[in-house]
């Protein structure tokens, strides 16, 4: 992912692309919305049935997410909606309550968290952050979801009852026990879509593949359904001609724990996946993406939609580059899908409520394969064998544990990573070559230094808190091995000192000083000499030992060199380069 290119929020950013838009684009965007509408009718659908939601939602969801979250984020291209990773923890999160009648309503509650949790995100200008998260993170529990996603369908395939555990492993179990009951019909249906949908994706830019499959299996299971009936979207729930309604979200005692954790983890990584394909498609179309105000548009249509009775959605991989591929222009395109798909819902519910269960299981297990990247995963493990630990322990946590808390485990483990590849003290002497330059021999390792009356160190990199304790450390053993008269403390390379590395830095030169030498800093930004100056250690670092930076590169450090050697008043022992 790329660095955010702008971001400033703006409270209407839709206003200059309504103003400016043109009969030609306003066509492209009908052909993409509507051709995408198609496309994501029967998916949103699915993705509801993995909620564990009745499918009519699914498409409340792809309704009202995607025209809020086009109106108000930054993208021209991501589609929100319903997903598999959201609808996959929306489950997750809703398991402890499935056996009440109040599901809905908590589905509706946990948008809304997760609509606030995003909102708050883009206010708090968090989208740097984004790349923080590990890509290695994102492909462990993505391959986790899709484990989740086809390994979850088994009892629909099998026409048998789903259990009722919570735990992944054992709801697994419990349904492969029920292999000798299962119906073939389902089963062979179920595999058949996959199996077609797996063998058409190829097709899938110029045909509405799955819906083409879902209609076949749904002529198929009419044609038989005498002989074996299977399980249809009405069965679960009959889909009805009318748009969502006004409805509060439940405000249930004792849920909220349980709610509030898997909705940080939804906004999560939904933020992640909408920024991913948001900016992979803006880069593509010479376009800007504010990540910031992405944010805004993916809090504000889930705060929204939570009173329309949506569930928890995000940026979709698939229909956004569907809307990029079928010639969308602007935000349009979205709006217009939303509104396609509210019209196919008042005009042909009869049809939907056809829909075997089945089929919509074998789409789901076709989505589940192809989350699983084996490319992808092969380079991980061979480029980075940190980045596979991080992959495989995400893994292992979303399958064996609970999936919100995969990607935690993942986003942890990158810190922690990032933290250790940080931490080590990048300090070296320079070592004069004769010709107006220096070379570099490292403090670490077996490398020796010999004494000297003048000492030149170099540190690179942010001196952090971590590294404070070697800070300090490593100037003391130049002060006892190499007994030099003067140091001289290049800093231009540090990037940043925080307030332990001063501490340390300060707390040296008192003792140096105290026992005759001089420490030199040079190289020093403005910020840096306003911090000695405010500290009151100007007594340890006179105005005559502070050498500020210079654009030429090792200016201030030649005069700091010719100001030791002076104030030594004799030739000093000063080590060179061979």
């Amino acid at each position: 992912m790329g660095r955010p290119l702008a971001q400033k929020l703006n409270l209407f950013p839709f206003q200059e692309e309504f103003k400016n838009s043109s009969a030609s684009t306003l066509r492209a965007d009908a052909v993409s919305g509507l051709t995408v509408a198609v496309f994501a009718i029967p998916q949103a659908m699915a993705y509801a049935m993995l909620a564990g939601l009745p499918p009519q939602y699914g498409l409340y969801s792809a309704i009202v997410l995607s025209i809020l979250a086009a109106l108000w984020g930054s993208s021209h291209y991501v589609n929100t909606g319903p997903t598999n990773s959201a609808a996959l923890l929306t489950a997750a999160a809703l398991a402890p309550f499935a056996a009440g009648n109040q599901i809905l309503g908590l589905a509706f509650t946990l948008c809304l968290l997760v609509g606030f949790w995003r909102l708050l995100f883009g206010l708090l200008k968090f989208g740097k952050l984004i790349n923080f998260v590990p890509e290695s993170a994102f492909l462990g529990f993505t391959a986790g979801a899709g484990l989740l996603i086809a390994l979850g369908q088994l009892h629909h395939l099998l026409g048998v009852e789903g259990s009722r555990a919570i735990w992944f492993p054992r709801k697994v179990y419990e349904t492969v026990q029920q292999f000798p009951s299962m119906n073939l019909a389902p089963l062979l249906l179920g595999l058949g879509t996959m199996v077609a949908m797996l063998t058409l994706n190829r097709y899938r830019k110029k045909i509405p593949v799955a819906l083409l499959v879902i209609m076949a299996g749904t002529a198929i299971a009419y044609c038989i359904r005498d002989g074996s009936p299977m399980k249809t979207v009405s069965d679960i729930a009959p889909i009805q001609a009318a748009l969502p309604s006004f409805q509060k979200p439940l405000f249930l005692e004792g849920s909220w724990p349980s709610l509030l954790n898997a909705s940080l983890a939804i906004a999560i990584i939904g933020l992640i996946e909408a920024v991913s394909i948001g900016q992979v498609l803006a880069l593509k179309n010479n376009r800007k993406l504010n990540f910031n105000q992405e944010f805004v548009g993916q809090g504000i249509s889930h705060i929204v939609g939570s009173f329309f009775q949506c569930f928890p959605g995000s940026g979709s991989f698939s229909r956004s580059s569907l809307i990029e591929q079928t010639g969308g222009q602007t935000r349009i395109a979205n709006i217009i899908f939303g509104l396609a798909t509210a019209v196919a819902l008042l005009t042909i519910p009869g049809l939907l409520n056809l829909i075997p269960i089945a089929a919509l299981a074998g789409l789901l297990l076709f989505i589940g394969v192809l989350l699983v990247d084996p490319s992808k995963i092969k380079r991980v493990w061979i480029t980075s064998k940190e980045d596979a630990g991080i992959m495989l322990i995400t893994f292992a946590i979303t399958v064996g544990w609970k999936i919100e808390y995969g990607i935690y485990a993942g986003v942890i483990c990158g810190a922690l990573m990032m933290i250790n590849r940080s931490a080590p003290l990048r300090l070296s002497e320079l070592l004069p070559t004769g010709e107006g330059n220096f070379s570099e021999v490292s403090f670490e390792g077996e490398m020796t230094h010999p004494e000297n009356s003048i000492v030149i160190a170099s540190v690179a990199g942010d001196l952090f808190y971590g590294q404070a304790s070697a800070l300090r450390d490593r100037l003391k053993d130049i002060s006892e091995q190499q007994r030099p008269k003067i140091i001289i403390l290049r800093v231009r390379r540090s990037y940043s000192i925080d307030y332990s590395c001063w501490s340390a830095l300060f707390d040296f030169a008192k003792d140096f000083c105290s026992n005759g030498g001089q420490l030199y800093l040079c190289g020093v930004r403005e910020d840096y000499a306003r911090i000695i100056e405010a500290a009151k250690m100007d007594c340890y670092f006179p105005e005559q030992h502070v050498f500020p930076q210079e654009a030429e590169v090792y200016a201030a450090l030649k005069k700091a060199l010719a100001q030791a050697r002076l104030e030594l008043g004799e030739t000093p022992k000063l080590p060179t380069a061979h």
